[in-house]
């Protein structure tokens, strides 16, 4: 005697949504690496009369020898806010950030703080470093 069985169901798994799903997330990741570094490589002129972004951020950078940069360049420190008024008064936000080395002297932090207000600046930024613990 033959005793009847239930024929078990054979458990599927639809390949083709999941394919489409891959294919997609290839394309995004080929298209948005492609966006992140171009591949022609340029070497664009310099334009003497532009001037500086309104979004531009203003960074004043204390080295250790006593010297302080706005962006790029070095005015004299008595001057550090007449330099800085008009890059001030142009920015959007209005923020200035310090950046300054471990080793420079604590007065000329000072200084470049109190010009940094007296430029006109609302917000100050100190630049700085995590340590991990």
């Amino acid at each position: 005697m033959e005793i009847p069985r239930r024929r078990r169901k054979h458990v599927r798994i639809e390949m083709s949504p999941l394919i489409d799903c891959i294919f997609q997330l290839l394309i995004f990741f080929m298209l948005s690496s492609t966006f992140l570094t171009p591949s022609i490589r340029l070497s664009l002129p310099r334009a003497g009369g532009a001037s500086q972004p309104k979004n531009a951020p203003i960074m004043v950078t204390l080295d250790a020898d006593g010297n302080a940069y706005v962006n790029t360049e070095l005015p004299p420190l008595e001057r550090l806010p007449d330099k800085l008024r008009p890059l001030v008064e142009a920015a959007e936000k209005k923020s200035v950030t310090i950046r300054g080395d471990e080793k420079m002297p604590y007065e000329l932090f000072v200084r470049a703080l109190d010009a940094v207000k007296r430029s006109g600046a609302i917000h100050v930024n100190i630049a700085h470093e995590t340590s991990d613990p």
